[in-house]
């Protein structure tokens, strides 16, 4: 709770806006430098920011019972945070992956400043999503089947492996495994085909941005960008899952194929790396037109996935670039590189590919 305490004041020394607009910027700038004294947090800088908050995107309202009551199903909350020197004209969206939420990009398990941070330090206006049933999305019966799971910890040791992880040896019992478990989802979700939905909705609010997912929330970012492409200047994939889309059998039922592939397909290629037949691949028209920036830690994806990924995609008439983070000069980091002791690093890597992308807009 002190690191969140820590988060919150760090959030109040930056902020430029509302009943806190009369600070002095020096005053803010002391205040920042004075958390870094305390301990972990202020690692990116105080935020000043034109504004920050939240919106609630979709949601289906029932009809209303007996007694005139209703209730809603299939929300996303959203949160953003808006620099006060917006250098970027796109704005960006994290997506999270499976089991988490978005506070998974707003700090570290050991109190240090998240990608979130440095993205708006960087001039990007951030919205960061909790995929429907996630987070500060409430969850309904509807969703899944409906029950709570449990994680633990082995879980989230084994998706955590690198040789940056907070704490040393990354083990069940490893302190900052276990503070990552805290925040981990057990809810049920209303699914990819919703999140994805919802995502769009929040594009026809923002107009167009990049979307940055990772892990399981790839598939609900590729859908949204198939159902709205006119809103997505790029998508950053973070060994995001549907990056082979042929070989995903989510992937090849939603999004837009021509010719459409019918639903006994079966991709051709090797186990190891599933494709089209070379002589008439099916492409992905509304996807076509948006960069596709691919990203693999070389652990939890190796080269040789994000390879047979990004030719999958080739294939199907994407422009793909693709990032094997140990030949960027990230040797051993992992699948939660976010959360990791060289994070501010690994931001500085994300955050300049997603302004070649809005450069490039």
């Amino acid at each position: 709770m002190a690191n969140m305490q820590k988060a919150r004041a760090r959030l109040l020394a930056g902020v430029t806006v509302g009943l806190v607009a009369a600070w002095s910027v020096a005053a803010q700038d002391a205040t920042a430098a004075q958390d870094l004294k305390d301990g972990p947090g202020g690692e990116a800088g105080a935020m000043h920011l034109r504004d920050a908050g939240f919106m609630v995107v979709g949601g289906d309202v029932s009809e209303p019972d007996a007694d005139g009551n209703v209730t809603v199903s299939n929300q996303m909350h959203v949160e953003f945070f808006l620099p006060a020197e917006r250098r970027y004209d796109v704005p960006v969206v994290l997506v999270h992956g499976g089991g988490g939420q978005a506070i998974d990009w707003a700090g570290t398990p050991d109190g240090r400043d998240g990608w979130r941070d440095y993205f708006v330090n960087a001039g990007f206006d951030v919205y960061s999503v909790d995929r429907p049933g996630y987070g500060r999305s409430p969850a309904a019966p509807s969703y899944g089947e409906g029950t709570l799971g449990q994680a633990h910890s082995g879980i989230i040791a084994g998706l955590a492996q690198s040789e940056n992880w907070p704490g040393g040896e990354v083990t069940p019992t490893n302190e900052a495994v276990i503070d990552w478990l805290k925040t981990s989802q057990t809810t049920p979700y209303a699914g990819n085909e919703i999140a994805a939905k919802d995502i769009s909705l929040l594009l026809d609010e923002i107009g167009p941005a990049i979307l940055i997912s990772h892990s399981a929330g790839g598939r609900s970012t590729y859908m949204a960008a198939d159902m709205n492409p006119e809103n997505v200047v790029g998508i950053i994939a973070f060994e995001a899952s549907g990056s082979n889309p042929i070989a995903d059998e989510e992937m090849r039922a939603h999004l837009t194929w021509e010719p459409a592939l019918p639903a006994d397909y079966a991709p051709a290629g090797t186990e190891a790396c599933p494709a089209q037949a070379e002589r008439t691949p099916s492409t992905l028209p509304n996807l076509s037109g948006i960069p596709i920036v691919l990203v693999a830690s070389g652990i939890f994806v190796t080269k040789e996935q994000l390879d047979c990924n990004a030719a999958a995609l080739q294939q199907a008439g994407a422009e793909v670039m693709a990032h094997h983070m140990p030949d960027e000069g990230f040797p051993g980091v992992g699948h939660f590189m976010m959360a990791e002791t060289n994070n501010a690093e690994t931001a500085q890597f994300f955050i300049d590919r997603a302004a070649e992308l809005a450069q490039a807009d």
